[in-house]
């Protein structure tokens, strides 16, 4: 179920990108040939960048596909290597539980002040909120693969001291 909820997630991050490549595409187009850009390109692609971003916050945090700088884990034990994912897993929820409280806490303070984008008029608490929210969700998969990674038996790793299997969101 997880595997499919994350391919579905993945598409439709996907297909945010792919939107806001064609906004991009079309207005280019519009400014260059017909000087006459196309209305409210720029907040488009400035609402799907953030959430795109949050988004893959979550993905990445799922396939452990972060970028990440391994100077002493070489030399540390395959039990000590586990209790630093765990610890790594628990400190990013923490912090990433603590950007999404602030993140909301600042839509709700962009919705009492109805304020709104330029162009399109869209409300910007509402974009915070949905930021809020994939950030909500990162939280829950770094837990899940702090939970996951306590749970799975020492012996279950490679040479490396890496799980031998992503976890898919």
């Amino acid at each position: 179920m997880l595997d499919t909820l994350g391919r579905a997630f993945a598409a439709a991050t996907g297909a945010l990108i792919l939107f806001m490549m064609a906004i991009t595409s079309i207005d280019v187009v519009l400014r260059y040939f017909f000087n006459a850009p196309l209305r409210g390109a720029f907040e488009m692609t400035e609402i799907g960048m953030a959430l795109v971003i949050f988004a893959g916050m979550s993905l990445a945090t799922a396939r452990r596909e972060h970028i990440t700088v391994n100077l002493f884990e070489s030399r540390l034990s395959p039990r000590v290597r586990r209790w630093q994912r765990i610890g790594g897993d628990l400190v990013c929820a923490t912090a990433t539980a603590v950007l999404a409280w602030r993140i909301v806490v600042r839509g709700t303070s962009l919705l009492d002040s109805h304020e709104t984008t330029l162009v399109l008029g869209v409300q910007r608490g509402t974009v915070a909120y949905a930021m809020g929210a994939l950030c909500t969700l990162a939280v829950l998969v770094f837990a899940t693969s702090a939970w996951r990674e306590f749970r799975r038996p020492p012996a279950a790793e490679d040479g490396a001291g890496a799980p031998t299997q992503g976890t898919a969101l």
